[in-house]
C-alpha cells in the first residue's frame, strides 16, 4: 500500500513536470525507480511506458494553448526514434557486461549536471529587464546564430518557431542525438530536447516546452514498444503512475501561462543539478539520502510552480478591489 502511494505521489510530481517544463519526467523517474528497488533496466522500460501516455496529454493541452511547433515536433521525434534504438542496443550490451546500472548513472550525473550549469550561467549572467521580448528570450542566441549559417540543403522554415530557415540535416543529426540518449537513459529526451529546441534551433521557451512533447511523446512510444517486447515493463506500476500525472499534468500546463520563461529555465536548471546529486548519492551507496533529496527536490520544485498558480487563481477569485475589510 506504501509503495503504491509513493508511486501515485511520484506520479502527480512527473504530471506537473510534463505540463510545465515540456519533459516526460524519465530522467527523474528511471533513477526513481531504481532507487525503489526496481532494476535499472527495468526501471528504463516502466519509465518508457509512463511518459508516452503522460506526454501525450501534455501535448494536446498545449497544442490547445498554441504552445506547439507540430512540424518541428514530428521531424524531430520521428527521426529521434532511430538513436532510441542505437541507444537500446548499447543498454542491452551493457547490461550482459553487468555494467548497465554504474554507466547509465555517471551518464545522467554527467549530463545533469552540464545542462543544469550552462543554464544557471546563462540565468544569472544575462541582463534583467521587465520586456522579455527585449531580454533573453527575445534574441538570437549565438550557438542558434551560428547553427542557422549552415546553408546545406534541403532548407526547411519552422515560422511557429520563429526560424525563417534551416537545413533539414541538422534538425537529423539533433535528432539521433536526443534518440541515443533516451535509448540509453530511459527517458523521452525532454531534458535534451528542451534545451537543444531553446539554444540550438532558436525556438521560444513557452513553444519550446509544448513542441518537446510531441518529440517525447515518439520516442517513449517506440521505446515502451521495444521494452515491452523485451519483457522489461512494470504495468501494475505504469497504471499506477499515469493516474497520479493526470491531476499533475493539468496542473502544470495552466502554471505556464503565469511564470516567465526566465523563471522556467531557473527552476528547470536548479531541478536538473539537485537530480545529479541526488544520483551521485546513489552511485556511493548513500540510498536514504539520495532518496530524501529527490523526495526534497520534488516537493520544493512543485511548490515553486503551484504558488504562482495559486496566487493567480486567488486574484480571479477575490479581486482586490472587491475585498471586505
Amino acid at each position: 500500500m506504501m509503495d503504491m502511494f509513493i508511486l501515485l505521489f511520484l506520479g502527480f510530481f512527473f504530471g506537473i513536470l510534463t505540463g510545465f517544463l515540456g519533459i516526460g519526467g524519465g530522467f527523474l523517474m528511471t533513477p526513481a525507480l531504481n532507487i525503489l528497488g526496481f532494476g535499472m533496466v527495468y526501471a528504463i522500460g516502466t519509465s518508457f511506458s509512463t511518459i508516452a501516455g503522460k506526454t501525450l496529454i501534455g501535448a494536446i493541452r498545449h497544442y490547445g494553448l498554441g504552445n506547439v511547433d507540430l512540424r518541428l515536433g514530428m521531424i524531430l521525434g520521428l527521426i529521434s526514434i532511430l538513436g532510441v534504438d542505437l541507444g537500446k542496443r548499447l543498454v542491452f550490451y551493457l547490461e550482459e557486461l553487468n555494467l548497465a546500472d554504474t554507466y547509465i548513472r555517471l551518464a545522467y550525473i554527467f549530463l545533469l549536471l552540464l545542462i543544469s550549469i550552462l543554464m544557471l550561467k546563462e540565468y544569472f549572467l544575462s541582463p534583467r529587464t521587465t520586456d522579455e521580448k527585449k531580454g533573453t528570450e527575445g534574441r538570437k542566441y549565438l550557438l542558434a546564430s551560428q547553427i542557422s549559417r549552415i546553408k546545406i540543403p534541403p532548407m526547411i522554415s519552422l515560422p511557429n518557431s520563429g526560424v525563417e530557415a534551416i537545413s533539414i540535416w541538422v534538425i537529423v543529426f539533433l535528432g539521433i542525438l536526443i534518440g541515443f540518449l533516451s535509448g540509453c537513459m530511459g527517458i523521452g529526451g525532454g531534458f535534451i530536447s528542451l534545451p537543444i529546441l531553446i539554444y540550438m534551433i532558436g525556438t521560444p521557451t513557452l513553444i519550446a516546452v509544448g513542441t518537446s512533447l510531441i518529440n517525447v511523446f515518439l520516442t517513449s512510444c517506440y521505446g515502451t514498444i521495444v521494452y515491452a517486447l523485451a519483457g522489461k515493463v512494470e504495468w501494475i506500476s505504469v497504471l499506477i503512475i499515469l493516474a497520479g500525472s493526470f491531476i499533475g499534468i493539468q496542473v502544470g500546463v495552466s502554471a505556464t501561462q503565469y511564470v516567465s520563461a526566465m523563471k522556467i529555465r531557473l527552476l528547470f536548471a536548479l531541478f536538473l543539478f539537485s537530480i545529479a546529486i541526488s544520483i551521485f548519492l546513489k552511485q556511493i551507496n548513500w540510498v536514504t539520502l539520495s532518496a530524501y533529496l529527490m523526495a526534497c527536490s520534488a516537493c520544493l520544485l512543485s511548490l515553486a510552480i503551484l504558488l504562482p498558480l495559486m496566487k493567480r487563481r486567488r486574484g480571479h477569485l477575490w479581486p482586490k478591489g472587491n475585498l471586505r475589510s
